[in-house]
């Protein structure tokens, strides 16, 4: 784990470094609305691969995928693909050209919405950003996070009707996760450098927490967090 995140770390000062050399900001915005709309697909996979600067996801599109890319990088500027294969709808928006928001008036803001009517297999990673998943509303079949170098909420506080597991990867920075009291969940924690937040979670010993829901209500959701550096806390809902 320490090595990863030397690594991580030396990475990320490299970048800042050489990033200054470039001379890729443009002055008007290179992006714009994005739009996958609705066929006849039961479930979706969505996989978002966003370099650096600021990231919301949240429910709430009236397609598969709303969104909003603003942009004044043109290098930056997302691919979008979108394919159904049987049942499933495969969703990718990947920024083309990794990089850091290192130099004067550079603008990276992606604003995007999912559906809610849908079951969504949901696969995010970032690299240096401020990123806020409002993933309440969605229908989660899975979740994999991996965060880089980012301060992260993390809202999954919702009434689920479904269970589901998930994989969250904190790199280096904050993070904050808010999770439902009614619903039981519990938590599988690898902690490198950095406090953590639990409050009315039960410990079970070895890194495992649970609410006082868990096994007691008809869905679950288990995560299996991994941190390197950074404070973390868990918010449990009213």
């Amino acid at each position: 784990m320490r090595k990863t995140v030397i690594i991580l770390a030396g990475v990320g000062l490299l970048a800042i470094v050489g990033f200054w050399g470039y001379g890729w900001v443009k002055k008007d915005r290179v992006s714009g609305d994005l739009s996958i709309e609705k066929d006849s697909a039961k479930s979706l996979d969505v996989e978002i691969g966003f370099g650096a600067g600021n990231l919301l996801i949240e429910g709430g599109a009236e397609g598969w995928v709303d969104g909003v890319i603003d942009t004044n990088v043109k290098k930056w500027d997302p691919s979008i693909s979108y394919k159904k294969k049987g049942k499933v709808g495969h969703v990718v928006i990947r920024q083309k050209t990794k990089g850091l928001l290192a130099f004067r008036n550079a603008r990276n803001d992606w604003n995007l919405q999912l559906t809610n009517e849908i079951p969504v297999n949901l696969a995010v990673e970032m690299g240096v950003s401020d990123s806020e998943l409002n993933l309440a509303g969605i229908r989660l079949s899975h979740l994999s996070i991996d965060a880089g170098v980012s301060d992260t909420t993390i809202n999954l506080n919702d009434d689920w009707r479904e269970s589901f597991e998930g994989e969250i990867n904190l790199g280096v920075g904050d993070a904050e996760i808010h999770l439902p009291k009614e619903t039981g969940v519990k938590l599988t924690i690898s902690k490198g450098l950095g406090s953590l937040g639990t409050k009315g979670f039960i410990s079970q010993g070895k890194g495992v927490y649970v609410n006082e829901a868990y096994d007691h209500s008809d869905t679950t959701i288990n995560l299996k967090i991994d941190v390197g550096v950074g404070d973390l806390k868990f918010v449990l809902g009213e």
